[in-house]
């Protein structure tokens, strides 16, 4: 994180959470905009206009008026990124919905303020587990191996939390948005024990993706506050690292 600050007040960081379905990042991210904003910084969460509960033509709207703008801002690594994901995905379905995930998350990070902390839990590094978890994520990997051509967060925070947990959560969540969920209820742990694994390789992948070390911090998922949460608040809180 580099720049200028104001007396008291830290410079505002792009902070992306990413875990698997039923890990609490949507939980998380509450707890951040509400606990810095006690702290007196000024938090957002940039993708809400996106969630769930905004009503699906509306939310299918701004999605693709963001992927548009972010496909023409960058047509070189768009189409780098389309060409991998073509040879890693299954199904044309499959391989648009993923592209958008991924355009998004980068017009996202492009019209982030950058005098304030943004929480992300739909961004670049969860898009490009989204590719991988029923497909083959490396040649999208090896098509951002320039940093300089993607838009990355500051901070990449990892989710964790067992994924028994996580499918518990999931059986009770009124809506049916994971895919996860519309899997048969025998094939639905498995693919949260292989999302868990491939949560932490992409991790290691992204820390290391850069000349300069990218900074990865992990945080329990299993309830309120967990283990390493209050660590999370002052890292995101200190002083900008220059």
């Amino acid at each position: 994180m580099t720049g200028s600050r104001s007396p008291g007040r830290p410079l505002g960081a792009l902070v992306e959470l990413v875990g698997i379905p039923g890990a609490g990042k949507s939980r998380l991210a509450q707890a951040l905009t509400a606990d810095l904003a006690a702290r007196g910084i000024v938090t957002r969460q940039p993708q809400a206009p996106f969630g769930p509960s905004v009503p699906t033509t509306r939310r299918l709207a701004r999605k693709a008026s963001v992927a548009g703008a972010a496909a023409v801002r960058s047509p070189v690594t768009t189409s780098r990124v389309l060409r991998g994901a073509a040879r890693g995905q299954h199904g044309l379905g499959n391989l648009a919905g993923r592209l958008v995930q991924w355009l998004v998350a980068q017009g996202v990070l492009a019209s982030a303020p950058r005098d304030e902390v943004c929480v992300l839990d739909e961004g670049p590094v969860q898009a490009l587990w989204s590719m991988g978890l029923r497909g083959d994520v490396g040649p999208v990997l090896a098509a951002l191996e320039d940093p300089a051509a993607w838009r990355s967060p500051d901070l990449l925070v990892v989710v964790e939390v067992p994924p028994e947990l996580a499918l518990a959560r999931l059986a009770a969540r009124p809506s049916r948005h994971s895919r996860t969920q519309q899997l048969p209820v025998g094939e639905q742990l498995s693919e949260l024990q292989r999302g868990a694994d491939l949560v932490d390789r992409l991790a290691q992948w992204w820390a290391g993706s850069a000349p300069d070390a990218r900074e990865v911090l992990h945080v329990s998922g299993a309830g309120d506050a967990g283990a390493g949460y209050p660590e999370l608040l002052d890292r995101i809180a200190a002083p900008p690292r220059v």
